[in-house]
């Protein structure tokens, strides 16, 4: 079953709804307005109109993405970079995001993640398989090995498991 084409106009009004309610970039509305059928001349003078008007913007989008990502999923800075250059955000707009993270509360985000995940394995696993898996595990969530690596090199973490 074939659907009815969307106006311009209707389209403009179901993105500035969709907009007004979550944090979108410009390539996430730009797909979603390309499964409606719009020609790609409307989808530029829609996405022209909602940036103008403050609807859309990648700067703003990427702050929100990193906080969000990183506190409340407690990814790493490369899956998080990773994401967002999926969504065509821009190099430089990524790298200014980034620089919210505060370094000694990322560390301690990491740390409890890795540690969380050291709670799960089973005591009397190979230390060095352990350390392997801790390591696969922390580098799937983003962060970067040597920070895995001195993580895994911390008493603290080891204590933690008892």
């Amino acid at each position: 079953m074939r659907k009815k084409p969307v106006s311009i106009q209707d389209a403009l009004v179901r993105m500035e709804i969709k907009c007004a309610a979550a944090e979108h970039c410009s390539s996430e509305i730009r797909i979603s307005l390309i499964r409606q059928g719009l020609s790609s001349g409307d989808i530029a003078k829609i996405i022209d109109s909602l940036r103008s008007r403050g609807f859309i913007d990648d700067g703003r989008f990427a702050r929100a993405f990193v906080r969000d990502k990183y506190r409340f999923s407690a990814w790493g800075r490369h899956k998080i970079s990773a994401a967002l250059r999926a969504k065509q955000i821009d190099r430089s707009l990524i790298e200014d995001a980034m620089e919210e993270i505060d370094q000694r509360e990322y560390v301690r985000t990491a740390f409890r993640t890795v540690a969380s995940r050291l709670r799960l394995i089973p005591a009397d696993d190979d230390p060095r398989k352990v350390r392997e898996k801790l390591l696969r595990f922390g580098a799937s969530r983003g962060y970067e090995a040597a920070l895995i690596m001195k993580i895994l090199d911390s008493d603290r973490l080891w204590q933690s498991r008892k």
